[in-house]
């Protein structure tokens, strides 16, 4: 059957109670744009939208794609992440029938919806106070640190999946991870092209695969905090 494009979902999305399996979503409002239709954050492998309901606000990445691999990655993930809690980590349900759109039924991924500064917004507005910068950089080493003992690496570690809360780390956008359940797998995706090696392939997938950009943007924050001028 084809994939939903972006204006499917968009489509679908502005009648929650029909669009979604999950109750907790279906009486949810979708954060709209100023057409007054939903406000979607289009990425390369999913589009997401803002859901407030009484439980809480939710990100729901409705994937631009398909993957059969979705499923079993998703659940090896979670599985992981809910027996290494980590503070970087935001908590996420994936439904492999979580959207109606027209007569079929397509995965999402609910998510925790995370108010924080992107890591670019947040080096910009520090770029004068080097102590900021350097406790941001061992934020980070800290961060790389914690995710190698538990045996995690994120896959796509750059600016846009990477948020600043009052001063600490989070991770978003899981869909390259790897952990340990996976070992053996193809990498479903190569990460954003300027934070990664230029060799790097889809049989790049393990434990080390954080370790070029996680370096790279360790010693941009240090080069920055000597340096604001670099910027």
């Amino acid at each position: 059957m084809p994939w939903p494009s972006d204006q499917d979902y968009n489509e679908a999305i502005q009648n929650p109670r029909v669009a979604f399996a999950d109750s907790e979503l279906q009486s949810g409002q979708t954060e709209l744009n100023p057409m007054s239709l939903p406000k979607a954050r289009s990425g390369n492998f999913a589009t997401v939208y803002k859901v407030v309901t009484n439980g809480g606000t939710w990100a729901v990445r409705c994937f631009r794609y398909d993957n059969p691999e979705h499923n079993s990655r998703y659940l090896a993930i979670a599985s992981h992440l809910n027996e290494n809690l980590l503070p970087y980590m935001v908590g996420f349900r994936y439904m492999p029938q979580g959207i109606r759109v027209g007569p079929s039924r397509y995965p999402i991924l609910k998510m925790k919806w995370v108010e924080g500064e992107s890591l670019l917004g947040y080096i910009e507005r520090n770029l004068g106070s080097q102590a900021t910068l350097l406790a941001l950089a061992k934020a980070w080493q800290q961060m790389m640190g914690d995710l190698e003992r538990a045996n995690i690496a994120h896959g796509d570690l750059q600016h846009g999946n990477v948020l600043v809360v009052r001063g600490d780390l989070k991770l978003i956008d899981y869909d390259g991870m790897y952990v340990p359940a996976l070992q053996g797998k193809l990498g479903l995706e190569l990460g954003h092209r300027n934070y990664q090696h230029p060799e790097r392939s889809e049989l790049d997938f393990g434990l080390y695969l954080d370790n070029f950009s996680a370096w790279l943007i360790s010693l941009s924050i240090l080069a920055l905090a000597a340096r604001p001028a670099l910027w």
